[in-house]
């Protein structure tokens, strides 16, 4: 297929899913469930936990469950042209709160397990809202967690969970180049192929700026195509609606370059890098809410005890 034929099969795709995911966008933030499910809900936990109520085990999830709520609701601004950062910020601040609480968890086997695509989505979103010291916080949890029973990716006979979720692999390894590490992959459950991530990773850094746009484009072919299941047992990496049309991976792509003093294009190729979406905002404030840093640390002091 020419590339021509390629934008013009990306641009009626995506003009397919943006219909589809607004009309869903909509309806999700205007519906009472999801507010009293992923805002009131959430909300009242933190603040009976800090009351007394034995619920550190839920803390994690309705972590995950206000970030969601946040990250739709920025959405939602977004695809109307005015995107609140501000919602940005809140949602990638519960993710990482979500990953705090979870390995800590974890630490003691006491529960606090992840899915990779909130992994990858945790970790790209720091990257996105511009919070290196976050970035590289999240980054060690994740790597550390790979032979904990935070991710419990090592390799053996039991699961091949591993090799589910191409970009969750690429932005470790990503991350890991840009600082000079490595990851033995080798030891863990691992992807049967990496495409089109293994040429991402072996050109991050190139500063020819025609390849640069070639692997963006790959890159966003690639989560197009991984959006809509086609067969009933699939397993898609971006089949949520809040991440079909948001290229959080890509996004984190060009801020880890950036952190690496390179240069990123200022427009691109590919329609899906055009999408309202798909546009890395300037610097966020980290929100500080008391609630928050008052049960975590709680949290923390508790298991400590059991440890």
């Amino acid at each position: 297929m020419s590339i021509v034929n390629k934008r013009m099969n990306a641009t009626e795709t995506i003009k397919k899913l943006d219909k589809k995911i607004k009309k869903w966008i909509s309806n999700w933030v205007s519906t009472p469930t999801p507010r009293e499910l992923f805002l009131v809900e959430p909300m009242s936990a933190f603040t009976n936990y800090l009351n007394g109520q034995d619920i550190s085990h839920i803390l994690g999830d309705q972590s995950e469950n206000l970030a969601t709520w946040h990250l739709i609701n920025y959405e939602n601004t977004a695809f109307k042209g005015e995107p609140n950062y501000e919602e940005l910020a809140y949602a990638t601040f519960h993710y990482g709160q979500m990953l705090e609480i979870k390995k800590s968890l974890a630490d003691i086997d006491s529960g606090g397990s992840i899915l990779l695509a909130v992994s990858a989505l945790s970790f790209s979103l720091a990257a996105i809202s511009g919070w290196k010291n976050e970035c590289a916080a999240r980054f060690n949890i994740l790597k550390t967690g790979l032979d904990s029973p935070l991710l419990n990716l090592q390799k053996n006979e039991k699961h091949d969970a591993g090799k589910l979720f191409r970009h969750f692999w690429f932005l470790l390894e990503l991350y890991a180049r840009s600082i000079g590490q490595h990851i033995d992959t080798s030891l863990y459950s691992y992807p049967t192929k990496i495409s089109p991530y293994d040429r991402v990773l072996q050109n991050w850094d190139t500063s020819d700026q025609a390849v640069l746009q070639d692997l963006i484009s790959q890159m966003a072919d690639f989560h197009l195509s991984q959006t809509l299941t086609i067969e009933h047992d699939d397993v898609l990496e971006f089949d949520y609606e809040e991440r079909m049309l948001f290229p959080y991976e890509i996004l984190a792509f060009l801020k880890i370059r950036e952190w690496a003093n390179l240069n990123n294009p200022i427009t691109f190729d590919h329609p899906l890098m055009q999408h309202p979406l798909a546009k890395n905002p300037p610097t966020l404030n980290i929100p500080n809410i008391h609630l928050f840093k008052d049960a975590i640390d709680k949290l923390k002091k508790e298991l400590s005890l059991k440890s």
